[in-house]
């Protein structure tokens, strides 16, 4: 299925950024404020704060919920989707430093956490550092062997290093042949290699062929 490989490009490409929505005026209410003063001056916890951060991203207003991500962390920094949504927000507005910071203070309280883990890997691949990147999607997959996502980034970052054998041994375990030597040949024009890549397009093509 070669939404696997989409996927994966969509977040690379959201790490290229995208415009920030405006900081709210001095002394005018957030939404999060908003939406808390009305319910019975009950403090926010850190499941709220990150349930209406979620919203805000999706309405396209990551100045806004990043205060209310890090209200969340203050909170209580046990809460690992409240680190794992501002690691991305950051990536998604190119500020890649700021979002391996928050991964490495989430791994501190969660050594084992594979959404952060994999996030790291891909702050990394978009640092150019891709053997470094593998081994953590590699690590994410071993912890989370039932996530496509992180064997499809490590299939990724085996074939940017030229592993092509490795990277379509882990594309087979999760897709058709077919979109696995399309894939495959993706990776192989990414790095140049023309040759190989017309060899996979083919092999695809054929495979993809009605029986």
């Amino acid at each position: 299925m070669k939404q696997v490989w989409l996927w994966t490009m969509l977040m690379l490409m959201a790490a290229g950024g995208c415009a920030s929505t405006p900081a709210a005026p001095q002394g005018h209410l957030t939404a999060g404020d908003e939406e808390f003063a009305a319910g019975a001056k009950r403090p926010p916890t850190a499941k709220t704060l990150y349930a209406l951060a979620q919203i805000l991203a999706t309405q396209g207003r990551d100045a806004e919920a990043e205060p209310a991500l890090n209200r969340a962390i203050a909170i209580d920094a046990g809460f690992m989707p409240a680190y794992c949504a501002l690691a991305e927000l950051h990536m998604r507005q190119r500020r890649i430093d700021k979002a391996m910071q928050v991964i490495q203070a989430g791994l501190k309280k969660s050594p084992v956490e594979h959404v952060l883990i994999n996030d790291l890997g891909m702050c990394q691949l978009i640092n150019g550092n891709t053997e470094a990147s593998a081994a953590q999607f590699a690590r994410a997959a071993g912890l989370a062997p039932d996530d496509h996502a992180y064997r499809a980034n490590l299939a990724m970052a085996l074939g940017m290093l030229g592993r092509y054998d490795e990277a379509l041994t882990l594309y087979l375990q999760i897709m058709t042949p077919s979109d696995a030597h399309y894939n495959l040949a993706v990776l192989c024009e990414t790095r140049h290699d023309y040759v190989r890549a017309g060899g996979e397009f083919d092999i695809a093509k054929e495979l993809s062929k009605p029986k």
